[in-house]
């Protein structure tokens, strides 16, 4: 029967009432007009911070109609946050139950203006109520969040250096503050203390004149600067003694105090340009303000692997972590949330137990809750536990948990400052030190003294503050059902940076006692601090339902250094999901690092595991989430995507507002257990498949193309032996300008190396006595291992052009890898196999990424990397390999990202496919061409 001979069931004042109620069940404060009338909106929305928004509808056919409503809508109502429009499918006019299809049905909205004025770029979304309501819930970030967090930063960063330069000018004022935020006594982190300094009094000074407009008994910022430092520090001690907020005042008055010793003249210098960027970002609320500074004020972050995890990627874990658990959760109940112990066991500024709590409270309310204020004093006094080194990093997740609900007065915050260094016979790893222990101690220990140590009251932030604790508190880790972390990323390779903020004598000392702490567990400290929180929390997750939610750099992954940690999991652990960038805009879900990253969540086994083989879904981003809005979306469109299986065809796009933003793909375990992960090395489904059926099977698959051949592939190691890397030749040799019998390939620049051939470019002098312990004729026992085969071991895949070279003499280098065989023949073969779009494919699936296009090639992954058999081939087809190489030889070939129309590795790919008798390969070459890494473009 054609629609326009359906019967109509409701009118469009219904569907608005039945909207109106659907908004109400997600937990938004919602009131519909039941009659017409041009001076009320259909829907009118009170979101939590006051603002008003005001929704008008109609059928999908009356657009035009709703945008002029819609202006006179914004010019009736200048003081609503949001005008928005909304389209409701003409299929609702003809259903039977229109409540039921309403809450699947697809609607079409968009923001059409704010506080009077109309947006100048429309952004049309679609989704069900249940995402309209997700939006309206994150106006306000979404208006004006994220550019006036921008703006503010600007403001806030401004008068927190003109405090700090103020501050600097007296010597013994700046090193008492330096010593106060626990910096060690050097000069370049002496700043960085000071600034640090300046932005908890900045905190203070915001969350008093919050807390003084829900109490009557707390002085406004203005009130009490009347009487200068002292009416500051007052207020502050008031709020401490009689209402609560240890944690976030008792810091601030330290330093206020300080400030108070210094000459008078200090005082408004330093403190006024706080108080006046204070007052100019007051209206900026819930946006992490203080963290997201506290980010880019810590100038060490490189040097101490102090990463913080953005609030987009904080919202985005959070939200996929609570899926489908824990079992039988009845979210409306206000009590359950606080049965569970969540810990972070490097917490800093707290973003990740902040997006915790706000999940609880998300999901709490749209289960219908109404008690979201109890809920979170619940979660923050009993389910959240929070443990760093740094005290100014814990001072101000306390202060972002207080400021979740500024009403609420909190018993007690689990929140914990850990010790960090050596005090007589005493090592301190931090919260590194509940490896192999449940309750360790907590004690500040940094200071500026010849050993680094002063011996300071035990510091427990609680809702009673750290004044009057005893030393020798401890700290327990309980029995967790979630750890969620994004810990230090520092390696011991490169300088060994492993605790790299403490004196050289302390590290070393810290670095030993953590070699010995993880002997007995599955983590290495090559791989950096990472792999020790991981080993430190897994056994407190409570078998069975334990989750593990992690941000960990993308090596993780792949990485030989990380083989244990990987092992860890696959062996206590369902690994569940994991979450990667391919967005070259932003590969990583950190705030102050460019370096790639994963999002990690998996569920501890129980003790007898019987279940069948678990698939893994690996989520590939094509577009990282840009603020808490875009990371709602891309969550609810992960739980609600079935995976494609790696095992079958087709692909399981990700699409948010008619986007295509990734996909997602399931692998089962038995294809990972063991390996590199590699679901995560591309975007494209397809080309995870055609890698892992060459890898793990030696078929020669195409996308798009139904037949599959057969390739002969062998392990690298099996043909040759691969030579030493650079650290290995700075030990042997020194390098030299001068012909000698050396000869060696140095470099990497694209212009040089553009063809499959290439010669020496320098020389090396073997050590007579060679450097890092090694024995005398280390460079001669080097040199052995020279060969003419050379694989890249770093590469920029944007700007790379060959992937392997061939030299006219065996070689060593410092940036490829040389591989020595006995076989002229078998080089050229494999050098040619490498640069084909099988060997590209090789490479990638085998690569250790460090930044987007900027990648590695390991050393014990490049032994076991499957490469052509050349014994497993006929002599005429290996001579015809090595015939074509020599034709191809000196042929320039095009940047990776030109590969699909590159003449040279188009007759490459063409006849060494003849050679072996092999498809097409110009389907698969065209994909790799546009893969992002490579492209460096997004999809």
């Amino acid at each position: 029967m054609p629609r326009s001979a359906m019967r109509e069931t409701i009118r469009e004042e219904g569907v608005n009432v039945l909207l109106n109620q659907t908004l109400r069940g997600h937990g938004l404060s919602a009131k519909a007009e039941r009659r017409r009338r041009n001076a009320v909106p259909d829907i009118q929305v009170t979101l939590k911070t006051g603002d008003t928004v005001l929704l008008e509808c109609k059928w999908d056919d009356s657009a035009t109609a709703l945008e002029s409503q819609l202006d006179e809508r914004l010019e009736q109502s200048p003081d609503a946050l949001a005008v928005v429009g909304v389209l409701y499918p003409e299929s609702l006019k003809y259903v039977e139950d229109t409540q039921s299809a309403l809450e699947s049905a697809s609607l079409q909205w968009w923001l059409h203006g704010t506080r009077g004025e109309r947006l100048p770029d429309i952004r049309l979304r679609s989704g069900t109520p249940r995402d309209l309501a997700d939006q309206l819930r994150v106006l306000p970030l979404e208006l004006e969040g994220v550019d006036r967090v921008v703006a503010a930063a600007g403001v806030v960063e401004y008068g927190v250096e003109q405090a700090a330069q103020q501050l600097a000018k007296h010597a013994r004022l700046s090193r008492r503050i330096a010593d106060i935020i626990a910096q060690t006594d050097q000069e370049k982190n002496r700043a960085a203390a000071l600034r640090i300094g300046c932005l908890v009094v900045f905190n203070a000074l915001a969350f008093q004149n919050r807390l003084s407009a829900e109490d009557g008994d707390v002085q406004t910022v203005g009130e009490s600067w009347r009487n200068g430092l002292d009416g500051l520090y007052d207020a502050w001690r008031y709020i401490c003694d009689n209402i609560d907020y240890v944690p976030v005042f008792e810091l601030a008055a330290d330093i206020i105090d300080t400030v108070r010793d210094g000459p008078s003249e200090l005082h408004e210098a330093a403190i006024a340009p706080l108080i006046k960027a204070m007052e100019d970002t007051s209206r900026l609320e819930g946006h992490d303000l203080s963290g997201r500074l506290f980010h880019t004020l810590l100038t060490d972050a490189k040097f101490t692997g102090a990463y913080y995890t953005s609030v987009p990627a904080a919202t985005l874990l959070a939200r996929l972590v609570f899926q489908d658990w824990p079992k039988g959760v009845d979210w409306n109940d206000h009590e359950f949330p606080a049965s569970l112990n969540v810990a972070d066991l490097a917490c800093g500024t707290g973003t990740l137990l902040m997006a915790v709590a706000s999940e609880a409270e998300r999901r709490h309310t749209e289960a219908g809750g109404q008690n979201s204020a109890a809920l979170h004093k619940a979660m923050v006094e009993q389910a959240l536990h929070g443990y760093d080194v740094q005290l100014s990093a814990v001072h101000f997740a306390a202060t972002s948990l207080a400021m979740l609900n500024p009403h609420i007065q909190f018993d007690r915050m689990n929140l914990y400052v850990m010790p960090l260094g050596v005090e007589g016979g005493n090592v301190s790893l931090g919260s590194l030190d509940f490896l192999g222990r449940d309750e360790v101690a907590v004690q500040f220990a940094l200071s500026d003294d010849d050993t680094g140590v002063a011996a300071r009251g035990a510091e427990r932030i609680a809702g009673g503050g750290v004044r009057g604790v005893e030393e020798g508190v401890t700290a327990r880790l309980p029995d967790l059902d979630l750890a969620i972390m994004n810990p230090p990323f520092t390696r011991s390779v490169g300088g060994n940076l492993l605790f790299g903020s403490l004196p050289q004598a302390q590290r070393r000392i810290l670095q030993k006692e953590l070699s010995s702490r993880l002997k007995a567990r599955q983590a290495s400290a090559t791989a950096g601090l990472g792999a020790a929180f991981v080993a430190a929390a897994t056994p407190k997750l409570r078998p069975g339902e334990g989750r593990l939610a992690l941000v960990l750099p993308l090596t993780v992954c792949t990485g030989p250094s990380w083989r244990q940690t990987r092992a860890l999991i696959e062996r206590d652990f369902t690994l569940d999901m994991v979450v990667t960038s391919h967005d070259p805009l932003r590969w990583n879900f950190s705030d102050s690092t460019d370096l790639s990253e994963a999002l990690i969540i998996a569920t501890r086994k129980p003790a007898e595991n019987n279940a069948p083989e678990h698939r893994t879904k690996f989520v590939n981003l094509w577009q990282n989430p840009d603020g808490v809005l875009d990371a709602h979306r891309i969550a609810q469109v992960i739980v609600d995507t079935p995976p494609a299986n790696i095992e079958d065809d087709g692909a399981a796009l990700l699409e948010v507002d008619g986007v295509h933003v990734g996909e997602v793909v399931s692998i089962p375990e038995s294809k990972i257990l063991g390996r590199q992960w590699t679901g995560v090395q591309f975007a494209r489904a397809d080309v995870t498949r055609a890698a892992m059926w060459l890898l793990d099977e030696g078929t020669v698959w195409t996308p798009g193309v139904r037949t599959a051949t057969k390739v002969p592939l062998c392990s690298l190691g099996e043909i040759g032996e691969i030579g030493p890397d650079r650290r290995r030749l700075v030990d042997g040799f020194d390098r030299t300008t001068t012909q000698t019998a050396y000869s060696m390939v140095e470099g990497h620049e694209t212009e040089q190396h553009g063809s499959m051939s290439c010669s020496p470019n320098s020389w090396l002098s073997p050590l007579q006595t060679p450097r890092g312990g090694q024995k005398p004729g280390y460079g001669m026992h080097l040199w052995q291992m020279a060969g003419r085969l050379l694989i890249s071991e770093r590469i920029r895949l944007n700007t790379i052009r060959v992937a392997s070279m061939c030299a006219d003499r065996p070689v060593l280098s410092n940036v490829w890898w040389p591989v020595k065989t006995d076989n002229i023949k078998s080089d050229k073969a494999i050098a040619l196999w490498l640069n084909s779009s099988l060997g590209i494919l090789t490479l990638l699936a085998t690569r250790n990424t460090t930044e987007g296009a900027w990648v590695d090639i390991k050393k014990a992954d490049l032994k076991d990397m499957p490469v052509l058999d050349v014994q497993a081939i006929s002599q005429s087809q290996l001579q015809a390999l090595a015939d074509l190489f020599d034709e191809l030889a000196d042929e320039e070939f095009e940047r990776m990202p030109g590969m699909a129309e590159c003449t040279a590795r188009r007759r490459l790919d063409d006849e060494l496919s003849a050679i072996l008798r092999l498809g097409d390969l110009a389907g698969l070459r065209r994909l790799l061409a546009t893969e992002p890494v490579v492209a460096n473009v997004r999809l």
